[in-house]
């Protein structure tokens, strides 16, 4: 998933305008069985950590675990990193 929506409420909450509505995953984790239970999504200049599935709007988040990714946690020193 490369873009992603918020709620209405959670727009609201962190004062994120229609127009920045659709946002850029900049990272997720990623579980040994595929999950992604965690998003780090850039609204606009607005950037939101951790957000659960249930924060994002849209189908459910499934991913193929494959050698260039591999499974991270939410705390995961890598976490941001390009490769």
């Amino acid at each position: 998933m490369k873009e992603a929506k918020l709620s209405s409420a959670l727009m609201e909450r962190y004062g994120i305008h229609e127009v920045d509505s659709t946002g850029s995953v900049l990272w997720h984790s990623l579980s040994e069985n595929g999950q992604i239970e965690v998003y780090d999504i850039k609204f606009g200049n607005t950037i939101i950590r951790n957000l659960t599935e249930s924060d994002v709007v849209g189908e459910a988040k499934h991913h193929k675990r494959d050698d260039k990714h591999g499974a991270q946690g939410k705390n995961d020193p890598k976490r941001g990193e390009k490769k």
